[in-house]
């Protein structure tokens, strides 16, 4: 009884101290007040305070921790507190695991690395993971010479990166690789070959997603852009060393495709049939403005060529009785001598004014900048397209319908300047 008394005596004391004067609890073994700052003072000479120990997965089961609950965490060896979000480590003094340099940070930490693992142990050197199992990256490798580093993306598969020789990078994957990018990939090698091998399969490089044909080993499609080859002068393609059978440039030189025939040790030019694609003029059936008066005049493409639309109308008119002369001014006859005539049906002209007085055929002549007095053989080129009864060499009227086809919807009217 007297043990129990003795007991009962000591709890109440101690809730009475609690109670009473408010100031603390004193735990210690030489019966001192507790300190007037502390609600608890423990003081020993003997003995540590142990706070309550447990594992990681302890330590995150509890359920809604207090702000500044503490905890040692016998899995990771360290005091820990709840700050309202996380559990945080409690360093004591600075934290020496990580060395901070300028923009740079690296660690000589001995043990595992975890990045995003908030409720289990890194497994590797570096572990990088997310509380919602997504997005993850884990390196797994020695790093020694010839040996395989895997990288998992967290769907369970690996890929692998290998130095296959020294300094010799293989990365490879049992569902294939790829390299997909909003802008360019580059593919650079300062020395050496770039070889693209496959062992059953082809290569293909479209403009959509669809697999090469099974019968090629490369194959190129395009429904917006073309095939280019090395292009070179014809000296340029004689000094090519030893050409495979088979090898093949675009002649800068003449315009052809040449293919090397090593039986015959010479490079065959390959024949052209005569079908040909006319692309439109860049700019032709724009209106052209005159420079020099700021006359507006139609153009037209036919065939290949862009021509003017309409008679040209520059200079100043002069009787029809008097001839054009060599001076510092376009001269021009109007019909009937009537400048409305002008305006409507274009200027009428001598050759050698219209030749500006010179006799290179195919000059400017009196046309605006970029024009010229079309020669013979242009004339020649585009009757012959609208008319083929038109032959080369024929003079005088030539053609059956070709005029007509030239002919103006208004009175008058023709083709003077290319």
């Amino acid at each position: 009884m007297k043990t129990k008394f003795t007991l009962a005596t000591l709890l109440l004391s101690l809730f009475f101290s609690v109670l009473v004067n408010a100031q603390g609890v004193s735990i210690n073994d030489d019966g001192a007040d507790p300190d007037a700052s502390a609600m608890m003072d423990i003081q020993s000479t003997e003995k540590g305070f142990l706070l309550p120990r447990m594992n990681i997965v302890e330590m995150y089961s509890i359920g809604n921790p207090a702000v500044g609950l503490i905890v040692y965490c016998t899995t990771l060896n360290s005091f820990y507190y709840y700050n309202g979000s996380i559990w945080e480590k409690i360093v004591a003094g600075e934290d020496d695991d990580w060395t901070i340099d300028g923009n740079d940070m690296y660690s000589n930490n001995s043990g595992l690395i975890g990045i995003g693992t908030t409720t289990v142990v890194p497994t590797h050197k570096l572990t990088i993971e997310n509380s919602a199992n997504d997005n993850l990256l884990r390196l797994i490798g020695t790093g020694s010479y010839g040996e395989y580093a895997k990288i998992n993306f967290g769907d369970g598969d690996y890929a692998y990166i290998q130095e296959f020789w020294d300094d010799k990078l293989v990365m490879s994957a049992s569902s294939g690789l790829a390299l997909t990018s909003n802008f360019n990939i580059e593919v650079v090698s300062g020395y050496g070959n770039i070889q693209m091998y496959t062992a059953s399969g082809g290569v293909s490089i479209k403009d959509d997603p669809s697999a090469g044909d099974p019968s090629a080993i490369l194959d190129v499609k395009s429904s917006t852009k073309g095939l280019l080859i090395p292009r070179m002068s014809t000296e340029q393609i004689a000094a090519i060393p030893n050409p495979a059978d088979g090898l093949q440039a675009y002649n800068t030189s003449d315009g052809y495709l040449y293919i090397f025939v090593q039986s015959a040790n010479v490079w065959k030019q390959v024949s052209y049939g005569t079908a040909v694609i006319i692309l439109p003029i860049p700019g032709c059936g724009d209106p052209l403005i005159d420079s020099r008066d700021g006359q507006s005049y139609n153009t037209v493409q036919i065939n290949n060529q862009c021509w003017m639309a309409e008679n040209l109308n520059y200079g100043t008119m002069v009787n029809t009785g008097a001839n054009q002369y060599n001076n510092s001014y376009v001269e021009k006859y109007c019909y009937n001598n009537n400048t409305a005539y002008c305006d409507n049906l274009g200027g009428l002209y001598q050759w050698n004014e219209m030749m500006d007085y010179t006799t290179t055929p195919g000059g400017q002549g009196i046309c605006p900048d970029g024009w010229h007095v079309p020669t013979d053989a242009e004339w020649y080129t585009m009757e012959n397209f609208l008319d083929p009864t038109v032959y080369s060499g024929s003079t005088s009227w030539r053609g059956n319908v070709v005029g007509q086809k030239l002919k103006s919807t208004a009175t008058g009217g023709s083709y003077n300047c290319q």
